[in-house]
């Protein structure tokens, strides 16, 4: 690491100089003018050492900077990306060798010695680093391991990526387009085999998760088959009661591709396991993609949401869609001029747009409104009159007179949890149309979005809700929730955030309390094999506060009986579990606790789904490691090639030690030698005096 250093002098620090030197030499001359028995040639010695000493401390005195400059040297960085996936051992051209491979990999990582810093990771489920290979990873995300480097070491020196994989993933996205910001070659060893195998294989079903008991539903089962043309075959769905479909089919071709829609009967309540497989042909590349398991949420029935409104209004679809994407909940609209009260009586939440008006100041159905928890959308014809006599949560006291209001999420409601990203794009949404006036809650309420008018922030609410035993009521004080639908499409490509937003508030008011003191509940019903368990635990003293002081027990058996049990971990007043990763299958869980004298048990159900996502595409795809090497200026080679793919990457113009100079200015009375040097000076003079009995 070289180290070089430079004073800088000015005009006037030079003159510093001069200055510095008139000083010690008159410091000295005052000093060793007086007679003394001192040698001539010792007192001239003194005398020069006096002054040197007087005039360093003078000069440093002046605070003059010193620059300084240090090299380092960062040696290429070299990513070796591996594929540890289940594919790369199912499909495989006959002269590989899995051992020779991972010898040359071994040998690969050794060639570049000290004068390169080599990382290797291996890449499937997850990217971890690299140990062994396996092979037994149940998906492929290459982009995640372009998307670390890319996000980890943006500002190192990267020399190269090695890439060793067969081309397909089944998770994340293309990997091209996250190695074009890979601003370094990225040379591609090129795995798998391109030449189709006979297989056949159910390439994926298409279902709902949701369907209603009682109720038939459609599936879609795509099938394919490669180089079985002339093959004899038969696709079968079965449930936990046996066969529910078969049907014979006659493979045409070489690369045969079929989808068969199916209907099924909702019989059971509860989640239902459904599999549908295809009978296998002798010679298969692999049976395991012959069948492919699914499970299917069997409900009583959804729930009814009602959009009762004054005049069509584009609110009212934009909402609509929101909720409809929820398949628990079914949504109908109905204009107030013309409804039929059995709707509203059937309904489990009633949305109120722009009612009550003055055409319609809905008194005669504020019977039925006192049962329903009700969710009233304000705007331009509402009477807002009418409205603050109609409900017990907000008055408004307004000239008539509207105003655009943007959002601000209060970061005190805790009712539910909308994501950052969500929080972020309705903050930057177009603005709504609310009344303007004085706002006075009228009963105790939790406010998710205050109005902002330009950018002032109020405490005025727009979106707010109550709650008064049963009953739910919520207040959306502005129209023009539709601009932010489209607004959200617009810059996402997407609905998500207005989507989460609606959904969770419908979800809110329109679910009866669950008034279980106990529960514990999985993160989703469904996982996937590769997925960890998640479970969140509640417990609720006899005044309903949420309460962890007493242990939480879980023990959970999967459809073959083995039990796995655990302790639930404290999170603040509740519970939450991580169970780590459980095989594929049907499980049931049974959850224990005790509060004071009082034993409280849950229990529920979820299952993991089998991950065959590797067997469902089996052919390499060399093609997209040729593009990713061609458009960042590597080289595709073949595993056969690997011993001389070192030479090849040193020899590379662009892979070279990269040497950085540090430059800094600093106070020359900080560097500690010129202190012991001054020292030193006037210790010699100070020992000298006294020696000869001057002082």
């Amino acid at each position: 690491m070289p180290f070089l250093f430079q004073i800088q002098f000015t005009l006037f620090s030079s003159l510093w100089v001069l200055i510095s030197l008139i000083i010690g030499l008159a410091y000295a001359f005052l000093l060793y003018q007086k007679k003394s028995e001192l040698p001539l040639s010792l007192k001239r010695l003194l005398f020069i050492l006096r002054t040197f000493a007087i005039a360093s401390i003078a000069f440093l005195l002046f605070a003059p900077l010193i620059r300084t400059a240090d090299k380092t040297l960062e040696k290429p960085l070299i990513f070796i990306l591996l594929d540890n996936s289940a594919s790369i051992a199912i499909s495989k051209p006959a002269n590989f060798n899995p051992e020779s491979y991972k010898n040359d990999i071994q040998k690969f990582i050794k060639d570049f010695g000290d004068d390169y810093e080599v990382k290797a990771l291996s890449f499937g489920n997850s990217l971890k680093p690299y140990t062994s290979l396996q092979y037994k990873d149940k998906v492929t995300d290459i982009a995640e391991a372009f998307k670390y480097i890319n996000t980890n070491f943006s500002g190192r020196n990267i020399g190269a990526v090695v890439l060793a994989t067969d081309g397909i993933y089944n998770r994340g996205s293309n990997p091209q387009y996250e190695a074009q910001n890979t601003k370094s070659p990225v040379y591609t060893i090129a795995l798998g085999d391109t030449v189709p195998k006979k297989d056949l294989l159910i390439a994926n079903v298409n279902y709902n998760n949701i369907v209603y008991s009682g109720n038939d539903f459609q599936i879609e089962v795509e099938l394919e088959a490669y180089q079985s043309k002339g093959s004899n075959s038969r696709v079968s769905i079965s449930d936990n009661r046996g066969k529910v479909y078969d049907k014979a089919i006659t493979i045409t071709s070489n690369e045969y591709r079929q989808t068969i829609p199916v209907t099924l009967s909702a019989k059971q309540k509860g989640i239902q396991k459904f599999t549908a497989t295809i009978a296998p042909l002798a010679g298969e590349l692999s049976k395991e993609n012959n069948f492919f398991t699914f499970f299917i949420e069997v409900i009583d029935g959804r729930q009814k949401v009602l959009i009762l409104s004054n005049s069509p209004h584009p609110d009212i679809a934009a909402i609509k869609q929101s909720i409809e994407t929820n398949k628990n909940y079914e949504v109908k609209t109905a204009l107030v001029s013309n409804f039929n009260k059995e709707d509203i009586e059937k309904a489990n939440l009633l949305i109120l747009h722009q009612l009550p008006s003055a055409n319609f100041p809905i008194n005669s159905l504020k019977p039925l409104i006192d049962k329903k928890s009700c969710w009233f959308i304000l705007g331009e014809q509402t009477n807002l009159g009418a409205f603050s006599n109609v409900q017990n949560l907000l008055a408004i006291a307004s000239p008539g007179n509207s105003q655009e209001t943007f959002a601000r999420f209060n970061t005190s409601f805790y009712d539910f949890v909308i994501s950052e990203a969500s929080r972020n794009k309705i903050q930057t949404s177009p603005p709504l149309l609310a009344p303007f006036g004085n706002y006075i809650l009228k009963a105790p309420a939790s406010t998710l979005l205050n109005q902002q008018i330009g950018k002032v922030g109020t405490d005025k609410p727009l979106l707010v809700f109550s709650k008064e035993g049963e009953q739910k009521t919520a207040v959306l004080c502005g129209e023009g929730i539709w601009r932010w639908r489209l607004d959200d499409f617009k810059e996402n490509n997407s609905h998500q955030a207005i989507d989460e937003l609606i959904s969770k508030t419908v979800q809110l008011l329109a679910n009866k309390n669950d008034k279980r003191k106990f529960r514990v509940y999985p993160a989703k019903n469904a996982f996937d094999e590769s997925e960890h368990i998640i479970f969140n635990g509640e417990l609720y003293n006899n005044a309903f506060e949420l309460v962890n002081t007493p242990d939480v027990s879980l023990n959970i058996k999967n459809d073959q009986g083995k039990r796995y049990s655990y302790l639930l971990n404290r999170t603040g007043n509740a519970y939450i579990l991580d169970a780590g990763i459980l095989p594929s299958g049907e499980y049931s869980y049974t959850a224990n606790t005790q509060l004071g004298e009082t034993k409280h048990q849950t229990e529920g159900r979820f299952i993991i789904t089998h991950q065959l996502a590797e067997f469902r595409q089996t052919t390499a795809n060399h093609q997209i490691l040729y593009n990713i090497s061609r458009q960042s200026n590597g080289e595709l080679i073949y595993p056969n090639e690997i011993s001389g793919l070192a030479e090849k990457i040193k020899k590379n113009e662009l892979v070279k030690m990269i040497s950085y100079e540090n430059r800094r200015y600093e106070d020359l009375i900080n560097m500690k030698p010129l202190f012991f040097i001054t020292l030193v000076l006037l210790s010699i003079e100070w020992f000298s005096r006294k020696r000869n009995g001057e002082i």
